[in-house]
């Protein structure tokens, strides 16, 4: 799996991937069936408050890891992603 940051893509590793919660992606404006799927994904999302919160924690780890990405950039330093944000 990969992650794209503003600062680039960075790999995954295994063990934080088994953490991520599994959520569908979100559709994208530009794609052809986009209303349906967005239809398909609020569907989802409202079916379960379970999805619910894994969405909303898997939003924040991507917000956490980009600004983890830009700060290890900007001092020169490789970025690993971790889970950090993910609880």
């Amino acid at each position: 799996m990969i992650l794209s940051t503003s600062s680039g893509e960075f790999p995954i590793p295994p063990d934080v991937a088994s953490r991520l919660p599994q959520v569908p992606p979100v559709p994208d404006p530009t794609e052809p069936q986009y209303r349906r799927r967005k239809r398909e994904f609020t569907e989802w999302l409202d079916a379960s408050p379970d999805h619910a919160i894994g969405f909303e924690r898997l939003r924040r780890w991507h917000i956490v890891q980009d600004q983890l990405a830009r700060e290890a950039i900007a001092q020169g330093r490789a970025f690993v992603v971790t889970d950090d944000g993910l609880d």
